[in-house]
């Protein structure tokens, strides 16, 4: 009974966490696992960011709006990575 009500308090921070946009890492600290963990748990309740969601989240360093549509871009369908595709556009290093 104690294994189940775990389970359901974590899948609430996890649904909590993604209706926020909250960071994945932060998620991850709030229930004490790994983002691998917490990316197969979300995908298990179905809550898990499309790829373009992924290119409109806030990330730690800001792209000029000239820029803003080829990181989207790559960001969907070359499938990089937020911080490779800032490092290609040159605006992270």
């Amino acid at each position: 009974m104690n294994a189940k009500l775990k389970r359901e308090a974590r899948c609430k921070i996890i649904l909590h966490g993604y209706l926020n946009n909250e960071p994945l890492k932060d998620i991850a600290t709030k229930i004490g696992c790994s983002l691998a963990s917490l990316r197969v748990s979300a995908s298990k309740l179905g809550c898990t960011r499309t790829p373009t969601e992924a290119a409109e989240f806030p990330r730690d360093f800001h792209m000029p709006e000239h820029k803003r549509e080829d990181y989207k871009q790559l960001m969907i369908s070359g499938r990089y990575k937020s911080r490779d595709c800032a490092q290609i556009l040159g605006h992270f290093e």
